[in-house]
């Protein structure tokens, strides 16, 4: 996941611990070639790093690049400068998470030597994570982290001290890169075949269930089963909260060459990329995810593709009903297999059907237009036309009656009156008594 790096530059990061300052050996657990930096490169080698530099106030040296050789040669120039202000550091975060996206978490690493305060915060996107390095912690280092967490409203962990040397430094950062960057390992089954996976980025539980506003399961499932497959037309484009890459678990058998051994997930991305289909995993507590074939677009020509799973909140997708009720092929009709999302037998009121039978009203213009086409032909009533203009008074008296439009019922009542003559007199008080009285919109009416 993206990751904006905060350091702490500020007067009280000069203190020395065997002969080095706090900056040094923060800026020495960061740069390559072994560092922090070359780790999650590594590890993440296609994800973007944000370089924060803070004390009384906050300057972004870099936002969101991949080339860590030039992320280290900012970081071989920095020097102490004055005091510390949070305000302007959280101000500074929350802007550059922003520009990455409001609802793809980031990780936010700050390094400091004690432990920040903030009376308010301002709003981070939502899934937003902090891991708190204080080099320096004291006896309430863990309560004040918790409020800190709080006020900023994100999940958080905090990577105390005390530095002794380097070691005790890189140690801290190893920690990091194990609790939030590792890959999530899990087993997929289907039938009696199976095989081990790893998804990137890491599924965070807590994260879909704020971003979906519903209670998410307590843990993502480290064995996943495959319920059956969809064709990708019947799903559309459901809004996905979260996408991680299938990769290979990366086990070697000790006494099978791997080339021999049948992989599930290589035959599940061919046949997935090949039949245009889907499959459906449940994940548990009504929650679903879809596994597909996923070609960039700037690989569209290439063959190479990746194995994609995307996680679904409940009630996403209604027009495929209940998800855990989902059956197989032969027991749907032939009609609604055809026609996904397809439409039930009974009429809706705002169903503008092929008939032309109810009208929609999306403008103002549409509406005078219906209407004057009435007044038009009551207007050379008794001739051949009042066939027409029966069917054109039913069709709009139809559509007032489906809308609730009653007031527009009286409006359309008091333009016929004004187009009463001799002739057409006796039709049109006769369509006017019928107008005023009947409100089943299944009847026509008659002149």
């Amino acid at each position: 996941m993206p990751t904006v790096i905060c350091l702490d530059v500020s007067l009280s990061m000069s203190r020395q611990i065997g002969g080095r300052t706090l900056l040094e050996y923060a800026v020495a657990s960061l740069s390559p070639p072994s560092g922090f930096l070359a780790n999650l490169s590594s590890l993440c080698s296609l994800e973007p790093i944000s370089l924060v530099t803070y004390s009384s106030e906050a300057t972004v040296q870099h936002s969101f690049i991949k080339d860590i050789a030039e992320i280290k040669s900012t970081l071989d120039l920095l020097e102490v400068e004055d005091k510390t202000d949070y305000p302007a550091l959280l101000k500074t975060i929350a802007s550059e998470c922003t520009k990455w996206s409001l609802t793809l978490p980031c990780q936010v690493v700050i390094i400091t030597d004690k432990v920040p305060s903030c009376p308010t915060s301002p709003d981070f996107p939502t899934g937003c994570s902090l891991s708190l390095v204080s080099l320096t912690p004291q006896e309430e280092s863990q309560k004040s982290a918790q409020e800190f967490f709080n006020i900023l409203g994100m999940t958080g962990k905090l990577y105390p001290g005390p530095v002794t040397n380097q070691e005790s430094v890189d140690r801290i950062f190893e920690t990091i890169l194990l609790d939030n960057y590792s890959r999530f390992d899990a087993d997929i089954y289907f039938g009696h075949q199976s095989t081990a996976v790893s998804l990137f980025p890491r599924p965070d539980v807590t994260f879909l269930g704020k971003l979906a506003k519903q209670d998410a399961p307590k843990s993502f499932p480290t064995t996943m089963k495959i319920h059956g497959f969809l064709p990708i037309t019947h799903l559309h484009s459901p809004p996905y909260l979260s996408r991680h890459l299938v990769l290979s678990s990366g086990f070697k058998s000790p006494t099978k060459q791997t080339s021999k051994v049948p992989d599930l997930r290589v035959l599940l991305n061919d046949v997935l990329r090949a039949q245009d289909t889907v499959a459906i995993i449940e994940i548990g507590m009504g929650w679903f995810a879809t596994l597909s074939s996923f070609l960039p677009k700037s690989e569209r020509n290439a063959k190479k593709s990746n194995l994609v799973l995307a996680t679904i909140a409940p009630g996403t997708i209604p027009w495929l009903g209940n998800l855990n009720f989902l059956a197989l092929k032969r027991l749907v009709t032939t009609e609604k297999q055809n026609n996904l999302p397809y439409r039930e037998s009974y009429p809706k009121s705002y169903d503008n059907r092929s008939d032309g039978a109810i009208m929609v009203w999306g403008r103002a213009s549409t509406l005078k237009q219906n209407v004057l086409k009435v007044v038009r032909y009551a207007k050379r009533l008794p001739d051949k036309s009042s066939a027409m203009f029966m069917k054109e008074l039913n069709k709009v008296r139809r559509t007032i009656l489906y809308y609730g439009y009653t007031e527009m019922m009286g409006v359309l009542c008091e333009l016929l009156e004004r187009e009463k003559t001799q002739t057409n007199t006796e039709v049109i008080d006769n369509c006017l008594a019928q107008l005023r009285t009947e409100s089943d919109p299944t009847k026509l009416i008659k002149c």
